[in-house]
Order: structure tokens, then sequence, then C-alpha cells
């Protein structure tokens, strides 16, 4: 029978698990990762006498064992007097991919101020830092799993697999075992079943425990290029990341890597990018157009490099610009009339208005008046260095059918000018 809240008294390792949670995990609401297995039921039993607010979330990936791993879980929870959710996760398939479900389910079920505890144990520590080893990985690789990233929070890297699953069993909770860990083909249960135990009866019986301290120490060198490669500015759009081309050029390579990453990561959240991904981004620098994962592309523009997707966002719709006024198109807000007077100073003009304003994206063989005739609207955007990604949905006032500005860059080349406009990049 499953063990419930407030019977007998935690024997000594669930008091140390309690006490390690209670050191490591701040106050407030947590959320258990409560896979059905022994790990997170020993988890859960010792997080429920933690003070404030603990619930579970299990996700059903729909494979063959779900079924099973969820109704393990509805009982530990049921067993401990926790809130339990199921939250599913289908259509993947590889260690990786099903990884990147579970987090993605797990975050999109969390509420405001939650944190997340998993049951990763020493073992899967020094599982993950092999198998990084193996495929030639860097410091980063062999610091293995994070003791803290984000809302995420793995408590148990120094406590073995045997210990939970002692501590589980002892105290009646109703875990059962992944079927998906005894499958030869995954290379994870080749590591947990074959290199790691033949390493251990070879060279050294505490291998894992081993491994987990290089983790630890890796993590720490980890950690201060970390902090070096965070103060560098990486801007993001909609749809891109901006890094400054200098900083990727002039800092020492591992700093300048964990910079490209960082940027990877913002569009791939939580994939950190393959060291061909950085290598792609740190290309581009010279101008090379890199092909990442995802299908996005690192290339040059201007001061920076640029990672993106080389599908282009939809194009807003045309609309039109009241004087005095304002609208917004995409990322811009643009002002007319005394509003737009007022901004002149940083990115407006004044326009002759030869009719109703209306704000709309570059078309093909649009053209704009300049001294002495008129030049091809991508030409002029060219010309002020704007990255050819953004040149088809860049925005321009209309006016009688002209174009009388290209938002923050030129206004058309008129004797008379009658209305100041003026556009801000805001948040989208």
């Amino acid at each position: 029978m499953a063990r419930t809240r407030g019977l007998s008294p935690p024997d000594e390792e669930v008091a140390a698990l309690a006490a390690k949670l209670t050191a490591l995990v701040p106050k407030g609401p947590v959320v258990i990762a409560l896979s059905g297995g022994a790990d997170s039921a020993a988890l859960a039993l010792a997080a429920v006498s933690r003070e404030g607010p603990v619930r579970a979330i299990t996700v059903d990936h729909g494979l063959p064992g779900s079924a099973s791993l969820v109704a393990a879980a509805r009982e530990i929870a049921a067993g401990l007097g926790l809130t339990h959710e199921v939250v599913e996760a289908h259509g993947s398939v590889s260690e990786t991919d099903l990884r990147i479900a579970r987090i993605a389910a797990i975050e999109a079920a969390l509420r405001p101020g939650e944190l997340v505890l998993t049951g990763h144990t020493q073992d899967d520590q020094a599982e993950t830092v092999l198998g990084n080893l193996l495929r030639g990985a860097g410091l980063a690789g062999l610091a293995g799993i994070p003791a803290r990233r984000g809302v995420w929070i793995r408590p148990m890297l120094d406590i073995s697999r045997e210990t939970a699953r002692r501590i589980a069993g002892q105290a009646g909770l109703a875990f059962v075992d992944d079927p998906q860990n005894d499958d030869p083909a995954i290379r994870r249960n080749q590591l947990r079943q074959v290199t790691i135990p033949s390493l251990e009866s070879r060279y050294n019986p505490a291998l894992k425990a081993a491994l987990a301290r290089t983790a630890r120490l890796a993590a720490a060198d980890d950690e201060a290029l970390e902090e070096r490669a965070a103060s560098v500015p990486i801007r993001r759009e909609a749809e891109a990341v901006l890094v400054p081309a200098a900083a990727l050029a002039t800092l020492p390579t591992p700093v300048a890597a964990r910079v490209a990453r960082r940027a990877i990561r913002m569009l791939l959240d939580p994939y950190p990018g393959s060291a061909e991904d950085v290598a792609a981004v740190m290309g581009a620098v010279s101008g090379t157009i890199g092909q990442l994962s995802g299908g996005l592309l690192a290339e040059r523009e201007g001061p920076f490099v640029t990672i993106h997707s080389p599908q282009a966002p939809a194009v807003p719709r045309p609309v039109e610009l009241p004087v005095p006024g304002s609208v917004r198109f995409g990322p811009w807000l643009i002002v007319s009339g005394e509003e737009g007077d007022a901004a002149l100073g940083r990115q407006g003009a004044v326009i002759a208005a030869t009719g109703p304003l209306v704000v709309r994206a570059v078309a093909p063989g649009d053209r704009i008046r300049v001294r002495g005739g008129t030049k091809k609207v991508f030409d002029a955007l060219g010309e002020a260095g704007v990255p050819r990604r953004l040149r088809s949905r860049w925005p321009v006032v209309e006016s009688g059918g002209r174009i009388a500005w290209l938002v923050s860059i030129r206004a058309a080349d008129e004797r008379d000018g009658d209305v100041g406009v003026a556009a801000t990049r805001v948040p989208e």
C-alpha cells in the first residue's frame, strides 16, 4: 500500500533528502515531475514534508508502457496526498525529442511562481557525463545535468539510483519501471547496463561518484565562462537573434562559443546547438552563411551575426494612418501630425500628403522619388543597411498612390511637406 502523508516518521535517508530540498529549493510552490518511477517517487515523498504548496505533473508520451507509468504516478500522488495532473506529449520518438517534448509539456502546465523538481540521480549524471565524453563534448558537456536551469531544479544529483529506489520501496510507494529502460537500442541503456558496469569492475568501483564529481568541477568552471558570455548583449527580434559580430571575433573561443549557444537556445530552447551549429555561427562573422539545426540560418548583417529562420513571418496588412494619430505595423509604432513632429529628431520626416496616408509593406516594383528621378525601394533599403530578410516587409507610408516615406530611412524628394511622421520600434 502506498504511504500517505503523516504516516510513520521518515527514516534517515528520507529525512536527509527532505533537508536537501529545504536547503536547495527556494520557498514557494513546487511541482514534482512525477514519472511513475522510483526516483521521482522518492523525491515526492521527501517533498511532502517541505513547507509550501506541492503538486505533481506526469507526462503521458503515449508509448508502450506509458499507461502503467501514468497509473503508478496517480497512485503515488494519491497516497502522498498530492494534487496530480497528467499532460500529454505524443508524437516524439527519439530520446532527445522525448525530453524536449516533456519539458515543453510541463512548462506549459505550470502556474505563476512554480518551480519544477525532477528525480535525476547521481546515476543519471554519470551516464550523461560519460555519454558526452564519448561523443567528444567540451566543458559544458562534461558539466552534465545542471543542478538548476531556469525553473528546473534537480536536487538528487548526488543521491544514487539505488538509494532512491530503497527510499521509495521502504515507503511502500507503488512505482513501476519504465520498459524503455530495457531497450538495448537506446544508447543510454547500453551505457547503464554494459559500459558503466564493465568500467566499474575493471577500473573504478566508484565510477559513478567519480563522474558526478567531474560534473561538479566542470560545472564550476563552465559557470565562470558563462558569466563572462552573459555580459555580451544579444538582441531578440520576433524571428531572429542578433549577436555582436565583434564579440564573436575577439572573445576567447570558449567564451564566444557560449555566446553562440545562448543565441541558438533563444530560438530552439532548450536545445543549445551542436558543435557544428556553433561553428556555423562563428563562421558567419567572416560572411559565410551557415546552416543550423531546425532549418535556421546564420549570416552577417552589418555589425551583427543574425540567426534566423529562412521562412519570413507573415506581412502585416495595410493600415490607414490618421493625421494626427498613430498605428502599429509589426514591430513599428508610426505616428503623424503633431505626435510625429515631436519625434522628428530621431526617426522622423516631413512628407507631402497628397491623399490618405497608408502604411504597408514594400512591394516588388516600388520606387521612391529622389533628386533627379526615382530609385527602387529595395535598392534604397539596401543602401541604408536594411538586411535582406527584412526588406520585403519593411514599412512604407504611401500617399496618393506614391511612396512618401521609407519608414525611418528617407522621405520622397518633394518640394513641399506638410505632415510630420515618425516611427519607433516597439516589442511585438
